[in-house]
């Protein structure tokens, strides 16, 4: 009898096998990662205005959009996402929106950062401040206003914008202690999100030497041919770019402000994404 029993079972087998290869569709397949995701994207948008119906139609067609989450309307971000595209939702890392009055209200004298005599650094263009990411109350609010845009409306990523801040802005001696936190405040989201995807704009140090482990995609705003395509400096950083995304998986997101045809097929080369947008740092516009 045992025989036999070990027989049917075995038989049993095979037909479940031959019938779940012959059925591909009953197969249950793994998700695919946001890295995977990440590394076939083709078309992407950068966009922080509201949408509308012509609006919203675009996004489905994309793989990926950036999206000012205060902004975008909730429809218009869960039908991209049902037709595949990737949303990441904008916030403000290294600096303090005065528009965004909810926020800006909570912030304390010492989220600012300030320098040897005590003075705040305004950026008149965009009527913000400069803050200070190893303030333990900035950094909460932060984590907060990533709870209320980022997570509960069902976003993909976070993308931090102004991290190449602390490169461009502040002297040598700065910049570790600030990087340092930057760093502990990206482990802090990953801890506090289940893993939420993570990106930021600019700062290449900051990416090579702290938080590369933790970041999906870096942007690079203004790679224009004229800006990046014979520069000493620019090269070196796109050579670097390269290897953190063998190392990490990294992705590159680059935006044109000139030049098109020659600074698209620079980003191509080096299998950066590319996207144009003649208006340079505002993103107030689709097209």
């Amino acid at each position: 009898m045992r025989k036999i029993y070990i027989i049917i079972v075995a038989v049993l087998s095979i037909c479940i096998w031959l019938l779940l290869t012959n059925n591909p569709k009953q197969i249950p397949r793994a998700s695919t990662s946001i890295k995977e995701k990440l590394a076939a994207v083709k078309d992407y948008k950068y966009y922080l205005d509201k949408g509308n119906n012509t609006i919203g139609k675009e996004m489905q067609k994309m793989d990926l959009v950036i999206v000012e989450p205060i902004e975008m309307q909730q429809q218009y971000i869960e039908a991209a996402q049902e037709q595949g595209a990737l949303i990441y939702g904008y916030i403000n890392a290294m600096e303090a929106d005065k528009w965004n009055e909810t926020l800006y209200n909570q912030l304390q004298e010492d989220d600012f950062y300030k320098d040897e005599y005590g003075k705040k650094m305004y950026f008149d263009e965009w009527d913000s401040y400069l803050m200070d990411m190893t303030s333990a109350h900035y950094q909460d609010l932060l984590l907060e206003e990533i709870q209320k845009q980022i997570v509960d409306k069902g976003l993909d990523g976070v993308f931090l914008d102004t991290v190449g801040n602390i490169d461009s802005f502040l002297p040598p001696e700065e910049q570790v202690k600030q990087n340092q936190a930057m760093l502990t405040f990206i482990k802090k989201i990953k801890q506090h999100y289940n893993g939420l995807s993570v990106a930021q704009n600019w700062g290449f140090q900051t990416l090579a030497n702290y938080t590369a482990p933790y970041i999906d995609f870096i942007m690079w705003e203004n790679f224009s041919y004229d800006v990046v395509g014979e520069d000493d400096w620019s090269l070196e950083k796109i050579a670097q770019l390269e290897h953190i995304r063998e190392k990490f998986g990294t992705q590159v997101m680059t935006i044109g402000f000139s030049n098109e045809t020659q600074s698209r097929a620079l980003a191509e080369k080096h299998h950066f994404k590319f996207f144009y947008n003649p208006a340079g740092s505002y993103y107030n516009s689709w097209h």
